[in-house]
């Protein structure tokens, strides 16, 4: 048995497993607390940066301005959510997604306390539904109105999608169905919210800050086959120096320390190279990565905000799932640029139903990319007046 038939019918298990034991949860008698609304958003960093700014839109809404809104996510972005957007939130639920997916007991509780608060109306933007995650929290709120979108079953099996359709009083449906992640969830809003939402790309309501003269490189992501080698990595660096004395700071999480420490070793003799991960919370992330020249990255929430923040970004790509999370639409961000293989651009130019056809691989390795063209790319976007050797 290959491996991801394998890890399909653990999936699989796990969903009829706890679609029974949470049926337990949503038996027990609650009374609807008028004027609550629950948010639920259980997805990674970058999927939160697409969907923040419309909690503003929420708030401010005619329909859901005099609501208690609580909104229950994933705890890996707890800090950026109590930070830049408590004034649109009432309440946090934070859930660990791992352990909600795994532990019995963990997820009972998170769920009793959801079900527990009665809520009126609960709402999952995300397009890509999971059964196991956002949906179950759907069905165990047992709110009065259960809103989500029909989307798609790009991140779960059709069957259990099937299935959770059913836990939603109303799910929002599309003719024309947009490709960029950004603009469906912008779309979903305006229609939930009966309003015009004049946001292309996301965003942060940041003070303005000068570049303190630093490039980042952000060489983790949160797949292996996302990832250009540390190897690559160095050999930008090697060349990159040879045009720019800017410091250059390794970012990332704890865990992607050896990736930083690998790209180090191979780039001995190099100076104000820094090995910066873990050394910084997500808010501080998000100043730090303000005040750069340049942020050279994978598909990481990285990319998205730099994007968010109009620093000049180069985000490196496979290609897969082109068109819905990169490239930006044009004329959204001016100081961006995403880096496929040749092999991919050439694919873009021959092959119809691209979207499809990249909806879960793509035919070419992001290792294709050669440093030369990166280093061009951050040649094109470095502004002026970095002092050039």
């Amino acid at each position: 048995m290959n491996w991801k038939r394998y890890l399909r019918i653990r999936h699989f298990m796990s969903c009829a497993k706890f679609a029974w034991l949470d049926i337990s949860v949503c038996a027990e008698p609650i009374h609807i607390q008028p004027k609550t609304l629950l948010i639920v958003r259980l997805e990674a960093i970058g999927d939160y940066i697409f969907v923040r700014n419309f909690l503003e839109s929420i708030r401010l809404s005619d329909t859901y301005k005099d609501f208690k809104i609580t909104l229950c996510g994933n705890e890996l972005w707890r800090d950026l959510a109590e930070t830049y957007d408590s004034p649109f939130v009432d309440e946090f639920i934070w859930v660990n997604k791992k352990k909600f997916g795994s532990d019995t007991t963990y997820r009972k509780s998170i769920l009793s306390a959801i079900h527990a608060k009665g809520f009126e109306y609960a709402i999952q933007p995300n397009y890509s539904r999971e059964f196991l995650w956002g949906d179950s929290v759907i069905r165990a709120s047992s709110a009065k109105y259960k809103i989500g979108t029909k989307g798609d079953n790009a991140n779960d099996l059709g069957f259990f999608k099937w299935i959770s359709d059913s836990w939603f009083t109303t799910l929002v449906r599309r003719n024309s169905e947009p490709i960029f992640e950004f603009t469906k969830n912008k779309i979903f809003f305006e229609e939930l919210l009966q309003i015009s939402i004049s946001l292309v790309k996301p965003t942060f309501n940041l003070v303005p800050s000068k570049p303190k003269e630093y490039i980042i490189i952000f060489p983790g992501a949160g797949e292996l086959i996302k990832q250009w080698s540390p190897q690559n990595f160095a050999k930008f660096i090697l060349e990159f120096r040879k045009h720019y004395s800017l410091p250059i700071y390794i970012c990332g999480a704890k865990g992607d320390s050896n990736l930083a420490e690998e790209i180090l070793a191979n780039c001995q003799g190099i100076k104000d190279i820094i090995n910066h991960c873990g050394q910084t919370n997500l808010p501080q992330l998000v100043r730090f990565i303000q005040e750069s020249n340049l942020l050279l990255t994978n598909d990481s929430s990285a990319f998205h905000i730099g994007a968010a923040l109009d620093v000049p970004t180069v985000c490196l790509f496979s290609g897969r799932h082109y068109g819905r999370f990169a490239p930006y639409p044009k004329g959204s961000c001016l100081n961006l640029l995403t880096l496929y293989p040749k092999s991919f651009e050439l694919f873009l130019r021959e092959e119809k139903n691209v979207i499809e056809k990249t909806k879960y691989h793509s035919p070419s390795l992001i290792n294709e990319i050669e440093p030369s063209e990166v280093l061009n790319a951050c040649n094109q976007l470095l502004n002026e007046s970095i002092t050039a050797r």
